[in-house]
């Protein structure tokens, strides 16, 4: 019996629009030119974990790909001594698989809480190897194994406890020069929350209209630790107290990732592009100079 070839095995020099085309007529077509596709889960499982589903879900997933293909760019990821792509909080592997594109099989990972997923991805035509995590437990790998990490629409869920030890243990895995590409929730979520109609229709905008009531508090909170929390929960294995809606400023993100070599790079906040504000944060060689925080800061507050 002849052995299927994977999608991943024959991408060399493939552009990103036509690899993005691809992934899409993969919802029908799963095999094209002989080669196959990584799977889905039903729609149902798509949309509770981010929204969308098939088409819709690939397009989101393929903004946030350009944008760390630009972050790939950068001169010091390319002299990263790192080898590895982590997809942290990987779900159904809707972002890993683009970045079969970037990297070997042998070099790909994706991690999550849920080990539903964690399966689901494993026996989904999905190269590379997944495994369970636990919150608040180290990850199963050495310092700087990581060349590039990417954790789409996870930080933007995490209290400030696990934001602040997530946060620096992905600095620990990722190389210098190394890149971590992710997505926060923006002071302007608040806005959302108070702007949300009494008779809304979308259930999870419904849902956070509770939260109105708490507003000056969270405004607060967000002014004197740069974070609020939003309790929320989100079913199987997202307690309220692991996974809820976290607001952040750019400030606590610089100020954060510093300690841990970590320095912001870029930060775009446009709804246009995003959802959510999206981040790179680059591994910074120890052998650097140091004192790059408040240049970091000044630059991304418009202060420089």
């Amino acid at each position: 019996m002849t052995p299927r070839l994977l999608a991943h095995q024959d991408l060399r020099g493939l552009a990103p629009e036509v690899w993005l085309a691809r992934l899409k007529r993969s919802v029908v077509e799963r095999v094209q030119s002989g080669l196959t596709y990584p799977d889905f889960p039903s729609a149902e499982i798509q949309r509770q974990f981010v929204g969308s589903a098939y088409e819709d879900a690939l397009d989101e997933a393929g903004k946030f790909y350009a944008f760390a293909q630009e972050a790939m760019a950068d001169r010091a990821y390319k002299g990263s001594t790192g080898q590895g792509y982590l997809d942290f909080g990987c779900g159904w592997g809707r972002i890993g698989r683009f970045f079969l594109r970037d990297f070997d099989a042998k070099d790909m990972v994706g991690v999550d809480i849920d080990p539903d997923m964690v399966a689901f991805c494993a026996g989904a035509d999905l190269p590379g190897r997944f495994e369970a995590i636990a919150n608040g437990q180290p990850l199963p790998f050495a310092d700087g194994t990581f060349r590039l990490v990417t954790a789409y629409s996870v930080f933007t869920h995490l209290p400030p406890h696990l934001f602040r030890a997530w946060l620096a243990e992905l600095l620990r895995v990722l190389a210098p020069g190394g890149q971590l590409v992710f997505t926060v929730e923006p002071p302007r979520f608040l806005d959302m929350v108070e702007a949300i109609a009494p008779d809304a229709e979308n259930a999870w905008m419904a849902a956070l209209s509770i939260y109105k009531e708490q507003l000056p508090k969270l405004r607060a909170d967000l002014a004197s630790e740069g974070i609020c929390y939003l309790a929320s929960g989100g079913g199987d294995y997202r307690e309220p107290d692991v996974y809820g809606e976290a607001v952040v400023t750019t400030k606590f993100v610089a100020k954060e990732a510093a300690p841990h070599g970590g320095e912001v790079v870029r930060y775009v906040d446009d709804p246009a592009q995003f959802w959510q504000a999206a981040v790179v944060i680059r591994k910074r060689d120890p052998n650097a100079p140091k004192g790059f925080l408040a240049r970091t800061i000044a630059r991304l507050t418009g202060k420089a």
